[in-house]
Parts: structure tokens; C-alpha cells; sequence
């Protein structure tokens, strides 16, 4: 499937695993994809995405990759914490923020991929199919990791912009005649 795969959707795969090394994790998820595949877009394609809010930092702001479910941080807050004082105050002072969790960082070789990043990779494969399309580009994926179920990156894409918009802004993309 990978040789089917144009330069910037090779180069997003790339990234996503660079993402997944950084955040210490053990298997590259969605979230890592699509971090990833943003981050390999040409400048007209960042910039189309960029108007309707799709960013990679827009991404990593509304991912929750956190240790405390909203429940635990609930009950801290009834009982007068407030975690995200205190959270704030210590990566200010030490540099570690607490909401993330512990992992190793550092880690080398391969990592690979969740089940959730394989079915997004595999969606991108029957977009471009269904479209016809010869190869599978960084938009493709893109439409992929849209049509998965993971929980995570579809709460943070919907927080930024609707699905439906963003799989509509990325059709028009696909089908507008290269420059």
C-alpha cells in the first residue's frame, strides 16, 4: 500500500511516527497521523486547512491525551482543587505538565502502528479508490482519519471545525487540477 502513497502522505507517515517518539508513546495512533500528515502539507493545502481552523497545534490543543478523566477532575474541583491551577503552576516551576502521562521518551527504532492508525490508513486507501484516484495523498489520509471511529482525534477535529465541512473542503482540494 505505501508505494501508492505520494511524498507528502510518505513524509506525514514519517512525521506521525517522529510525533509518536516525542509524546513517549508505544504505538503510533491516529492523533499521531494526523499530527503528522499536517505537518507534511504543501503551503496551499496548510493554507486552505489553516482558514477553517485545522492546524497542528489546533489539534494538540483539544487532544486529550491526559492522566485524569473528566470525572476525576470533576471530583477534585467539588472538593475545592482546581487541577488545572495547580498543573499550570508546576510546569511554570519544573517543566513537567501532569496532565500528560509518564512515558518513555527517547525511544528508538520502529514503532508501530495502533489498530486505530491502521484503519485510518486503510480508509485512506478506499477513499482514493472510490475516488479513483492513482495515488493516496496527505488529503486522503486526511479523509481516512475522518471516517475512523477513534474517540480522541474525532473529538478534537469536531472541536475545531465539523467533519462534514472539513471532508467537503478536502473533496474540493482533491479535485482542483494541479498547479
Amino acid at each position: 500500500m505505501f508505494e501508492r502513497f505520494s511524498r507528502s502522505a510518505r513524509a506525514g507517515v514519517v512525521l506521525s511516527q517522529e510525533e509518536a517518539r516525542d509524546a513517549g508513546a508505544d504505538r503510533i495512533t491516529p492523533t499521531h497521523l494526523i499530527l503528522g500528515v499536517l505537518g507534511s502539507l504543501d503551503a496551499d493545502t496548510s493554507t486552505a486547512l489553516s482558514a477553517l481552523g485545522v492546524s497542528a497545534d489546533s489539534i494538540r490543543e483539544n487532544a486529550k491525551d491526559t492522566v485524569f478523566t473528566t470525572g476525576e477532575t470533576e471530583a477534585l474541583r467539588e472538593v475545592g482543587i482546581d487541577l488545572n491551577t495547580i498543573a499550570d503552576t508546576i510546569n511554570k516551576r519544573f517543566g513537567f505538565d501532569i496532565r500528560r502521562p509518564i512515558r518513555k521518551r527517547f525511544r528508538t527504532g520502529h514503532i508501530p502502528f495502533s489498530t486505530g492508525a491502521k484503519k485510518s490508513l486503510e480508509l485512506a486507501l478506499r477513499e482514493a479508490i472510490a475516488r479513483k484516484d492513482r495515488t493516496i495523498g496527505a488529503e486522503h489520509v486526511l479523509l481516512g482519519i475522518i471516517r475512523s471511529d477513534d474517540a480522541e482525534v474525532l473529538a478534537a477535529i469536531e472541536a475545531i471545525v465539523p467533519r462534514s465541512q472539513l471532508r467537503q473542503r478536502l473533496h474540493e482540494m482533491l479535485d482542483e487540477p494541479a498547479a
